[in-house]
């Protein structure tokens, strides 16, 4: 028995039927819109990047010194913050004052003053104590700008941060940097012993919170 034919005819796409694919011009387009959103998520990444890591360098200097602080309240003793690199390891090392006119340096080296621990090694990479090169720094103190950027670490004449056995300090700071366009200062208020951090992004004219 036969098929009767079937009736109508079989249309192809109508002139208002969807196109399969892009054409070249689309497609190019398309790859632009693309490069720009990944770039501007690779700088949004990077800049939330370059913000963690100075505010969280600054953040583990800041507990260095309250951990110094707390332990001269706390012990009943004169103790002293310092920087150092020993068989290349950065350490931030706590030294007790040997006999009763604070810690110096001097005496550290002549064993006066010896050291009672370290607070912390300074394994970090992305975050160091250091002053922006290739550019103008403003003094957080208001009074014009940065001289001396060959030293970040100043308390008077010295490097160390000394903590009575009343809470009082010695007054300074420690500049940190990010070896790019961002800084840090941990700034040490004297009789209070407050500390207090600033932010720098290269450009600025004046230190931020």
């Amino acid at each position: 028995m036969n098929t009767p034919p079937a009736r109508g005819r079989v249309r192809g796409p109508g002139p208002l039927s969807p196109r399969a694919g892009l054409s070249a011009v689309e497609l190019v387009g398309v790859l632009a819109v693309l490069v720009t959103v990944v770039a501007a998520v690779g700088t949004g990444v990077s800049h939330l990047r370059a913000v963690v890591s100075i505010r969280s360098g600054a953040a583990e200097v800041a507990s260095v010194l309250y951990r110094a602080r707390m332990f001269a309240l706390t012990q009943a003793v004169n103790v002293g913050v310092k920087y150092r690199v020993r068989d290349g390891r950065a350490e931030w090392a706590l030294y007790g004052d040997g006999n009763g006119n604070g810690v110096r340096s001097a005496e550290i080296v002549s064993g006066v003053d010896r050291p009672i621990g370290i607070l912390t090694t300074w394994s970090r990479s992305d975050v160091w104590p250091g002053i922006m090169k290739d550019a103008v720094v403003p003094d957080p103190d208001g009074s014009g700008r940065l001289s001396g950027l060959d030293d970040p670490i100043r308390f008077n004449r010295s490097d160390i941060c000394s903590f009575s056995a009343t809470g009082e300090s010695t007054p300074g700071s420690i500049y940190l940097w990010d070896g790019r366009d961002r800084m840090a200062v941990v700034r040490v208020y004297g009789r209070s012993g407050k500390i207090r951090t600033l932010y720098l992004r290269r450009g600025d004219r004046e230190w931020t919170k």
